[in-house]
């Protein structure tokens, strides 16, 4: 017996595309963006040159800041190593870091804050300004990919690219990251507060975890940062419309 009438079956088969899409196409990209991994590349690279050519320019530019050796303070610069979603070493093992001089203000009150409410945590951080060179291998990642929005172009930049963005995690007295959850640069749906809610209550968050980001967003958001919604380690010193209006990138 025939299901349809050959004059509604090209409707049925519009309607049955329709309920795919509708129904099984979000968990169908769900599933992709919670596995997605970058694949590691196969000649892992040094950019040592571009690393001279980016120090050199920032040394001598007065709007930034040094924050190599303050107090309180360390450093897990994922981009001086191999151990980052790119696999190459941007910075080619360099562990300085520099903040613009207005981001540096508002992490110095951070600091504070989070001296007075746990006298034996301190920061970790993992990037900060970051050269337009790193910014385009980490597009290079995902550009032509479903994941695209995950990382901005060069040409616009990221917050990062203007010195006013900083990446970082909480470690307590022995020295041991908090738990989060998720590594930095991880691409999984939770990785931020918008996926927190749907991840907790599917088993993939305890309320610890979600208890030490809000730790976090709390004391950087109470020195004048902002959280980006999707990722827990970032935190931009001011809205991304505000500082393309009145800042510029750095010039490598």
């Amino acid at each position: 017996m025939m299901l349809f009438r050959s004059s509604n079956f090209g409707f049925s088969l519009r309607f049955l595309n329709l309920f795919f899409l509708l129904v099984f196409f979000p968990f169908m990209a769900f599933a992709a963006d919670s596995i997605f991994v970058p694949k590691p590349p196969e000649k892992p690279l040094r950019f040592c040159k571009a690393t001279s050519l980016f120090l050199k320019s920032i040394e001598s530019d007065s709007s930034f800041v040094e924050i190599t050796r303050w107090r309180d303070v360390k450093f897990d610069l994922r981009y001086a190593s191999f151990n980052n979603v790119t696999g190459h070493d941007l910075y080619c093992g360099s562990k300085r870091a520099f903040l613009h001089r207005d981001a540096a203000e508002k992490f110095r009150k951070a600091i504070r804050l989070l001296k007075k409410k746990y006298p034996d945590y301190h920061f970790v951080i993992f990037d900060v300004t970051r050269p337009l060179y790193a910014q385009e291998a980490l597009r290079a990642l995902v550009r032509g990919t479903p994941f695209s929005h995950y990382v901005t172009s060069p040409a616009s930049g990221s917050i990062h690219n203007f010195g006013l963005a900083i990446d970082l995690s909480i470690a307590d007295s022995t020295g041991n990251l908090l738990d989060m959850g998720t590594d930095f640069d991880s691409f999984e749906p939770c990785a931020g507060k918008q996926g927190e809610a749907e991840a907790l209550k599917q088993g993939r968050l305890n309320q610890e975890q979600i208890k030490n980001r809000n730790l976090l967003r709390q004391v950087m958001i109470q020195a004048g940062f902002i959280s980006l919604p999707s990722e827990w380690w970032h935190f931009n010193a001011y809205l991304s419309k505000e500082v393309r209006a009145n800042y510029t990138k750095v010039s490598f």
